[in-house]
């Protein structure tokens, strides 16, 4: 399969797609713009909500190592408190 996105640089990329959208705008009419760009978004929204269940799943299995992971059954402030004392404790280490 062939590599997309490109490794190009994000300005690149970024106008990339700004051009894309913008000829399009003189082969479509207001109504079909709003449906290719819907259509785009959705597309969009489907990856965005992959890779964030992705990286939940992630960060999930990399956490078994010892590192804190919020437990459902904790209370509200327990968990609270050990988050504040994990971050806490990673700020520390840059300073």
């Amino acid at each position: 399969m062939a590599r997309f996105p490109p490794n190009i640089d994000a300005g690149t990329f970024t106008i990339s797609a700004f051009l894309i959208g913008y000829l399009l705008l003189d082969d479509l009419n207001p109504a079909e713009q709003n449906s290719i760009g819907n259509w785009f978004m959705m597309v969009g929204q489907v990856l965005c909500t992959n890779s964030a269940q992705q990286q939940v799943i992630n960060n999930r299995n990399n956490n078994k190592d010892g590192n804190h992971v919020i437990n459902s059954n904790d209370t509200s402030f327990e968990s609270l408190k050990r988050s504040v004392n994990t971050m806490s404790q990673e700020l520390d280490k840059y300073s």
